[in-house]
């Protein structure tokens, strides 16, 4: 880059060019020019002499040295530095006067290039220090001896409210400036960093101080070190502000001590290693808790392994630590151990990661003794409930079995009677009266069962998708007997659930239903009404069954699904068993039963199950009724397998009543194999309960027979449990009746099944 500046002073023992320059008109001429410069700046005489500037040099660098040759021809004496071809040179032009006029230029010049360098190179520095300064965060000032400050950047004063001037404790206190030591206490003026440095010649360095300024506080880092100004010791005082560092720092520290007093104060203790295993951190509830006998402080450092010899021998305690997983691969772990001292601890550990770097290991103790005490009890409790609950179904079971020997007896000679035409009236009246309260007290011993059965867990719910109006028509027509007796009239709105199907067990359905239905009649009043209604919501199926009778106060409508529950003042009797069953049957199924009701005018019963699909209407009825009258036939040969010789000499009693049938007896199961091997026998009725073999012993070895494997083999038994029905009927038997017998029923199924020839 070429250049050309004034220069004010003129230097003349400086010389290294020589030229001169006369003025042609308007054009200033060099008429010679010579040295060793000439050469250096890459030109020689030739190339000046009798030529203008612009002959030369580039047209800016000649236009600054023609305004330099105007000023000199008007008699003016100059200076200046030219920069051509990287060589720096100064210039003297002197004007030549002849009589008073300028007739002539004579110039000088001289190398200046080495000096420029140097000065440059120094200017350089001076602004790089005076930048450096400047810029710095730090402040920077020097302290005279006399407290006399001179402030090097600006950050002296943006920091402190110091400025260049004089200072003492007083000055210090009129602009409100206190210093204060890291400890809190006030520091002295003569204290200062730089005052001891003064004083003693020594450095200072690292002294944090407290700098507070009109009730603003800053926290400072300063350093101090001695210099020599004019004979004397001063200070060159720095400090770099460490406000937001010590804010941290005691944030930090207060958090600790925070976070301390809280662990100190959780109910579970914690422990935390390092990335080595060395406890960092133990709280006070793990120094109660495994009661030890040193300080705190005393276990900070050690290895947490020295705590495995507080875990009782049968505790993995091995699983619990860290040493053996993988880093990549621990998450938390949460056991329970056992300490040699008797306590039981649910014990987690939990990686402590920063930056998905593994930093450590954190143990929480909850002590969980108590607990645990409390779950055994509760276990024990459980159990000998469950032994209690098992005694008591079996009890029930056995009970069962026992109350149905005498009821079949009872019935099923009522029933004879019953069936005996030469009975007055009143011998019937009271023959129909032992057939009701038999029938009765067997409803109860069901319901008991069932009872019984649901609270053990032991039901078994055979759920499958029915079309609802089935079943509701068919329970409907079995109380129709019932309703006339009181003369009642039962009334039904079913057109909604038509080929709708449900999902549930069609036995415990009805049985539902046909509770619900008598308790409407049996609760009502003489020449009352029962409505039945069906309707839909959704995915929902309602029933309802309204009565006309006396109603049932509110207070009282949960306390009727208790179970052995009465309503005093009904005047009707019973055991409080229905309501409880159908509640419990309805939640087996996915439903629920309700009720609402008005006292004196009577009750609403409802149910609700889910509904599984519903069906187009084809115009067929969806109930279809067949009835089968016992026919004579060839005699059919029954054999029958019983020990209980009143329910034999009932069975004989049957069977002199229907001419069309053969009994022969066997009063045990090796009489009955034995007769079946000898006799033409077309249906076995097997009673299930023998001395000498069980009833499925006993069949298994008939059906292994040819004489007998295909013929019916009707199963006789006082177990009414469905699942048993089901399990026997699967096994092979054709039939399945409970005892008490319904002899219509016996009487109804031996019609229908046909000798095998």
């Amino acid at each position: 880059m070429s250049y050309s500046r004034y220069v004010s002073k003129i230097d003349p023992e400086n010389t290294g060019m020589f030229f001169k320059i006369k003025k042609v008109g308007d054009s200033f001429i060099h008429t010679c020019c010579e040295g060793e410069l000439l050469y250096q700046l890459g030109l020689v005489p030739n190339d000046v002499a009798g030529k203008e500037i612009h002959d030369f040099f580039p047209l800016d660098l000649a236009k600054a040295k023609i305004d330099f040759y105007e000023k000199a021809w008007a008699g003016e004496f100059l200076q200046y530095e030219t920069l051509f071809n990287d060589v720096c040179y100064l210039t003297t032009l002197r004007p030549i006067f002849l009589q008073g006029i300028v007739v002539e230029l004579i110039g000088t010049a001289i190398n200046i290039s080495d000096k420029k360098s140097k000065e440059e190179e120094l200017r350089h520095k001076q602004l790089l220090y005076h930048s450096v300064v400047t810029n710095m965060t730090e402040a920077i000032f020097i302290l005279e001896k006399g407290g006399k400050i001179t402030v090097l950047n600006e950050n002296v004063e943006k920091l402190t409210g110091i400025t260049t001037g004089t200072y003492n404790g007083t000055t210090a206190a009129q602009f409100g400036i206190e210093f204060f030591n890291e400890d809190g206490s006030k520091m002295s003026y003569k204290d200062w960093p730089g005052f001891v440095t003064i004083d003693t010649g020594k450095p200072c360095h690292n002294v944090i101080a407290r700098i507070q300024r009109n009730e603003k506080t800053r926290w400072f880092r300063l350093n101090s070190n001695p210099l020599n100004i004019s004979g004397d010791t001063a200070a060159l005082v720095s400090f770099f502000e460490i406000t937001i560092e010590k804010e941290q720092e005691i944030q930090l520290r207060e958090s600790y001590a925070f976070q301390k007093t809280l662990l100190d104060n959780l109910e579970s203790g914690i422990i935390a290693t390092d990335h080595e295993g060395k406890i960092t951190l133990i709280n006070q509830k793990v120094h109660q808790m495994f009661a030890l006998e040193e300080d705190i402080e005393f276990y900070i450092g050690k290895n947490a392994k020295q705590f495995y010899g507080l875990w009782q021998e049968k505790t993995n305690t091995t699983s619990m630590m860290p040493d053996s997983i993988p880093i990549e691969e621990r998450t938390q772990i949460t056991k329970e151990i056992d300490t040699t001292s008797g306590y039981t601890f649910e014990t987690s550990y939990i990686p402590f990661n920063i930056e998905d770097r593994f930093s450590g290991n954190i143990f929480e103790f909850t002590d969980i003794t108590d607990r645990k005490k409390m779950e055994r009890a509760l276990i024990r409790a459980k159990e000998e409930a469950e032994r209690a609950n098992k005694a008591k179904s079996e009890f029930l079971a056995k009970m069962s079995h026992e109350l149905r020997t005498p009821l079949s007896s009872v019935l099923g000679f009522a029933q004879l009677l019953e069936m005996d035409r030469s009975l007055n009236i009143e011998q019937l009246d009271s023959v129909q009266e032992i057939i009701t309260g038999g029938r009765h007290l067997l409803h109860l011993i069901d319901e008991v069962l069932d009872l019984s059965r649901i609270d053990s867990g032991k039901i078994k719910m055979e759920l499958s998708i029915i079309e609802f109006s089935n079943i509701l028509n068919d329970c409907i027509k079995s109380i129709q007997p019932l309703a006339i007796s009181k003369n009642i009239s039962v009334k039904k709105h079913l057109d909604g659930c038509r080929k709708v199907f449900v999902k549930a067990d069609p036995t415990r359905l009805k049985q539902v239903i046909l509770n619900l239905l008598c308790n409407a009649i049996k609760y009502n009043r003489m020449n009352g009404e029962v409505l039945v209604s069906v309707h839909l919501h959704a995915d929902r199926l309602e029933v309802h069954i309204k009565d006309t009778g006396i109603g049932i106060p509110k207070d009282e409508y949960q306390n009727i699904f208790q179970p052995f529950y009465r309503i005093n003042g009904t005047g009707e009797q019973g055991a409080g068993i229905g309501l409880p069953l159908v509640e419990q049957l309805m939640r087996l199924m996915d439903g629920n039963v309700g009720v609402s009701s008005v006292l004196g005018e009577g009750s609403d019963f409802w149910f609700e199950l889910k509904i599984e699909a519903i069906a187009e209407l084809d115009g067929k009825s969806g109930v279809e009724h067949t009835e089968t009258q016992l026919t004579n036939r060839e005699l059919k040969r029954v054999l029958y397998i019983e020990d209980t010789e009143s329910n034999i000499y009932l069975m004989k009693r049957v069977f002199n009543l229907e001419p069309g049938y053969t009994l022969i007896v066997a009063r045990n199961a090796q009489e009955g194999l034995e007769l079946a091997n000898t006799e033409k026998i077309d249906i076995i009725l097997l009673d299930l309960n023998l001395p000498d073999m069980s009833g499925e012993e006993t069949f298994t070895l008939l059906k292994k027979n040819k004489i007998v494997a295909d013929v019916p083999i009707i199963a006789l038994s006082a177990d009414a449990r469905p699942s048993e029905v089901k399990r026997l009927v699967q096994k092979g038997f054709t039939h399945y009746l409970t005892k008490p017998l319904d002899i219509a029923e016996l009487l109804q199924l031996l019609n229908k099944l046909q000798p095998v020839y």
